[in-house]
């Protein structure tokens, strides 16, 4: 199995947050699991040495990955076709950066090989949903037909955190892309339009399941875990920390202590947002900048 991360830009917090999920991942995989690493600044990874595989990606291959469209998220399906044409065997658990495994994996293993699709978890009927961008799709799209699937009350959307394809399946990425560009060509509203692709195109192959119980998916508490994961990196890496001992380090965090998701206030966020300022520029100064 590849676990594949996605990292590019200059926000060092994406790089971190990938970081720091690559260790969970270390410390729960098997010897024959493979980290993969797409990113646009390979120097960055240099610490894993020959324990991921780096494949470079620059600012043209996102440009043509973003497509006629010039969608940005349309880079995450391409990243994974390119995986697939690469290792046609393997299966792919593809992770955004902001997410960690807290248990072992080998259900995960086991099921790709045979067969199952999985995202990290079911959100609901696109219909019932209740953000303005989930409502304003379901008007877009109610009763339409994308790549071969009509959308109706029963179609869901799915947390794309996660994105586990079986290398039975690979043909629902092909599917997948088809669906993500006749979207944009429709003029749907973009935000979550990858994310609802994925829902259907691996749903096609395979009826979708959750790997929650396995991967936590911290979307909705960033600057907690991006506090605590700074706090944690600069120990090990001002420490001097092996690669092994950070891996022991990772199994031994209650990783349960921090929530994966908050309600903010408006005073609440704009309270974080200084406080990340500020922790910011203080890193800044530990690290000589």
């Amino acid at each position: 199995m590849n676990i594949v991360y996605l990292v590019f830009g200059n926000n060092r917090d994406h790089y971190r947050q990938a970081y720091f999920s690559i260790c969970t991942a270390l410390a729960w995989k098997n010897d024959h699991d493979k980290i993969i690493i797409l990113t646009e600044d390979p120097s960055l990874f240099n610490f894993f040495g020959n324990i991921a595989e780096i494949i470079p990606i620059d600012k043209n291959i996102i440009k043509e990955w973003e497509g006629k469209y010039q969608f940005f998220w349309r880079v995450k399906i391409k990243a994974l076709q390119h995986i697939a044409e690469k290792y046609p065997l393997d299966s792919i658990l593809y992770l955004d950066g902001d997410t960690f495994f807290y248990k072992e994996i080998n259900a995960l293993r086991d099921n790709l090989q045979k067969g199952q699709n999985f995202m990290h978890l079911k959100e609901g009927e696109l219909s019932t949903l209740p953000s303005k961008t989930e409502k304003l799709m379901w008007k877009q799209m109610r009763g339409k037909t994308y790549a071969g699937v009509t959308i109706n009350t029963n179609t869901a959307m799915w947390n794309a955190g996660l994105v586990g394809v079986s290398a039975q399946h690979f043909a629902c990425l092909q599917t997948t892309l088809e669906m993500n560009d006749a979207m944009c060509g429709d003029g749907v509203t973009r935000r979550l339009i990858e994310q609802f692709a994925f829902s259907l195109g691996l749903n096609q192959s395979s009826k979708l399941q959750p790997a929650d119980h396995i991967v936590g998916h911290y979307w909705g508490n960033k600057p907690e875990w991006n506090r605590m994961i700074n706090n944690f990196l600069e120990e090990c890496f001002m420490k001097n920390c092996t690669i092994n001992e950070i891996i022991a380090k990772v199994k031994q965090m209650d990783l349960s202590q921090y929530a994966i998701w908050v309600k903010e206030s408006s005073t609440r966020r704009k309270l974080n947002k200084i406080i990340d300022k500020l922790f910011k520029n203080t890193k800044a100064v530990y690290l000589g900048k």
